[in-house]
Order: structure tokens, then C-alpha cells, then sequence
């Protein structure tokens, strides 16, 4: 997938997601599930992840092919790189993240420490101006959030009117 696909796919999933929850949903059986929801952890994925992440996808990946050299603009990345790290941070930091079980915890704070790791590495990349492994870096934060929200089951709101600022997340049931 070229880099154009990866960066659209990602911004529209950046619009669309968050994590918290609200409200109630129906599972495959009809049953209704309790979705949690985590205004501290929407606010957080809202203006401290998603957006610097989405800026950095298109900083790393797009803005040389603007300039005559070639070359990154460092300088205007080490912004989001900081900001993201930052709101990973604190979401590590989170005393009751957004589930039911102390399995499920682990699980979302498995997800957190390696967000941590690969953060730490995309700002020594960043330091080296290391634009592959900036690149490999940023591929290997949208697999583990893609992976987080799957396992979370985040829910998109694909009908009517704009989905709201909280996402609902369904906690994963294991059979």
C-alpha cells in the first residue's frame, strides 16, 4: 500500500476515532453491552494522540516530496513527536483506564508500554534525523492502535449524522 493510502486511511480513522465510550450497543446475539466511557481518555486520544500522530504520518511521509531538496523539515516535526509522546504519556499514566476487567487492563496496558517504547523511538529517531526508522516507527504505532481498538472493539458510527466527539468502546469478550 503506497504511502498516499496510508496516510488517507489513517486521517479518516483519526476523524473517526477516540477512545471513551457511552451509551449501549447490541452484540451479535442481541444483548446489550455496557460501553464504557472515558472523557479523560477521549480528551487525551482527541488532542494529544490523534492529532499530532496524524500531522507526523503526513510530515513523514508526504512533506519532502513539497520540498526542492528532498528533505524533511525536522524542525517542524519535533512539535507532534513531542505533544504525541507526551499524550501517550499520560495515558500510560491513567489510574482507571476504560475497563471491567483486571485481565482487560493488562491487555490495554500491554498496548500503552510498547505506545511508550515506540514513542521514545520515533524521538530518537527524530534526533537522529533518521527519516527510515521514522518511518518504520510510525507504521509500527498504527498496527498497535489499530490493534488496541480492535481488541477494544471501537465502535464507528458509519450512519446518520456525525458521530459524536466520544467513541464507545466495547470491551472484548473472550469465548
Amino acid at each position: 500500500m503506497n504511502h498516499l493510502a496510508i496516510l488517507a486511511i489513517f486521517t479518516l480513522l483519526a476523524l473517526l476515532l477516540g477512545c471513551g465510550g457511552g451509551g449501549a450497543s447490541e452484540r451479535r446475539g442481541g444483548s446489550p453491552v455496557r460501553l464504557l466511557h472515558s472523557p479523560e481518555l477521549n480528551e487525551i486520544m482527541k488532542n494529544e494522540v490523534n492529532q499530532p500522530f496524524s500531522a507526523l504520518m503526513f510530515l513523514v511521509f508526504h512533506s519532502a516530496e513539497s520540498d526542492p531538496d528532498g528533505e524533511l523539515d525536522f524542525a517542524e516535526i519535533k512539535p507532534p513527536v513531542m505533544t504525541l509522546q507526551l499524550g501517550i504519556s499520560k495515558v500510560r499514566a491513567m489510574v482507571n483506564p476504560p475497563v471491567q476487567t483486571a485481565e482487560a487492563r493488562e491487555v490495554f496496558l500491554t498496548y500503552v508500554d510498547s505506545l511508550v517504547r515506540d514513542s521514545e523511538s520515533l524521538s530518537q529517531a527524530l534526533a537522529g534525523k533518521d527519516r527510515p526508522r521514522m518511518e518504520q516507527v510510525l507504521q509500527k504505532i498504527t498496527q498497535t492502535c489499530n490493534d488496541c481498538h480492535h481488541f477494544f472493539r471501537l465502535k464507528i458510527v458509519g450512519e446518520g449524522p456525525p458521530p459524536p466527539s466520544v467513541v464507545m468502546v466495547e470491551p472484548a469478550l473472550l469465548p
